[in-house]
């Protein structure tokens, strides 16, 4: 699989939840798209509409659900702003997120929360206590939203969305989750969940192009939501411009009123396509899971054997973890990880770990030894 990856053999990349490592596939994709795009010509409107439905129908079995659920997103920030216009809030009203959030997921609420009067509750666990139960705890007849993902950004600490949605919808409560660190890395069960919306970047784990991810929307609000911008491709009136004139023709079927206005990147399409295609010929996602729950064991593994097991986070999410230096050594420990062409992240006070399918056991090796020189 490692062959797969454009990376340099010196390069130990583990930085996949901030960006994905390109696949030579993708890369092919995005040059000869580059090529086609120089002959709009040769391109009906018909054929740009089906190849921007052929992704949507290979994402959806990507995915687990179906393609009338699905709507093209920009980015998270942009589905999050969406989802948030269809919440109202009053004065004493709560909004429910994770202590140290991803901005994405927070400065939407905050705004929202600021111009109303209602409440951004930033949610901490106690020592020993899961996320899950520290979301349930804050969870009251006031909680309006519950906007969280399905494992902390940071760390990998995952949640129980079956178990909080349950919650959410006892309590008339929106739940709008961030799955920007789990989607294409492991499943995602819509129909246990039953969240409002949920949405993901596609150059992370999905491995596509930056700029063009998903939005889910649940039946709800693909039968009676409105979206952030009115465009021609939204409406029954693709090809015919004539037709939004006084009386606008209804929306497409399902999730479609929501893709954003340049959905039909001739770029970033096919690098999408290509990505998935390539997750598909791995087996879907589960097969992705399995390696990368191996991968993580085993950096894990390698990390105990050093005697730095005592940092690491929780093992609960199958594809990426966490690992907290002792005081006064992380900037050392970045530092020699940079010299030997180790890519990670520093989030806070630890250092995240996020390794994808091009990441051998012998790297991982090498990882943990670099560390424990450094400690």
């Amino acid at each position: 699989m490692m062959d797969l990856f454009d990376i340099d053999d010196e390069v130990i990349y583990l930085n996949s939840a901030g960006a994905g490592p390109r696949l030579h596939s993708v890369n092919q994709a995005a040059q000869s798209a580059l090529l086609n795009s120089a002959r709009p010509w040769a391109f009906s409107p018909d054929q740009w509409l089906q190849q921007t439905e052929s992704l949507r129908a290979l994402a959806a079995q990507t995915l687990g659900t179906h393609a009338d659920a699905l709507a093209f997103c920009p980015s998270v920030s942009y589905a999050m702003a969406l989802a948030a216009n269809h919440v109202t809030l009053g004065e004493g009203d709560s909004i429910v997120t994770l202590a140290r959030e991803y901005p994405s997921n927070r400065a939407i609420w905050q705004q929202r929360a600021a111009q109303c009067g209602a409440r951004l509750r930033s949610v901490d666990r106690a020592p020993g206590q899961s996320w899950t139960a520290a979301v349930l705890a804050a969870v009251d007849e006031r909680s309006k939203v519950l906007s969280l993902p399905p494992c902390h950004w940071a760390d990998g600490a995952s949640l129980d969305l079956v178990k909080i949605g349950k919650a959410a919808r006892a309590n008339g409560s929106l739940l709008v989750v961030d799955a920007s660190q789990w989607l294409g890395a492991a499943a995602f069960d819509f129909a246990a969940i039953k969240p409002d919306f949920v949405m993901t970047p596609g150059h992370k784990w999905l491995l596509g192009a930056y700029g063009l991810g998903w939005l889910w929307a649940s039946e709800r609000w693909r039968n009676d939501g409105e979206p952030l911008e009115q465009t021609v491709f939204a409406r029954e009136a693709f090809g015919d411009f004539t037709a939004l004139g006084d009386q606008l023709p209804p929306y497409r079927a399902g999730a479609r009123r929501f893709d954003f206005g340049p959905y039909p990147h001739p770029l970033s399409v096919p690098m999408s396509a290509a990505a998935l295609r390539q997750i598909s010929a791995w087996g879907g996602v589960e097969s992705v899971t399995v390696r990368l729950r191996q991968l993580n064991d085993g950096l894990r593994h390698q990390f105990e054997a050093q005697g730095l097991g005592e940092g690491l986070s929780d093992a609960s999410a199958p594809h990426l973890c966490a690992w907290r230096p002792p005081d006064g050594a992380m900037e050392r420990v970045l530092q020699i990880l940079q010299q030997r062409k180790v890519i990670v992240a520093r989030r806070g006070a630890v250092i995240r770990l996020a390794p994808h399918l091009h990441i051998s056991e012998g790297q991982l090796t090498r990882v943990a030894q670099f560390v424990a020189s450094a400690v």
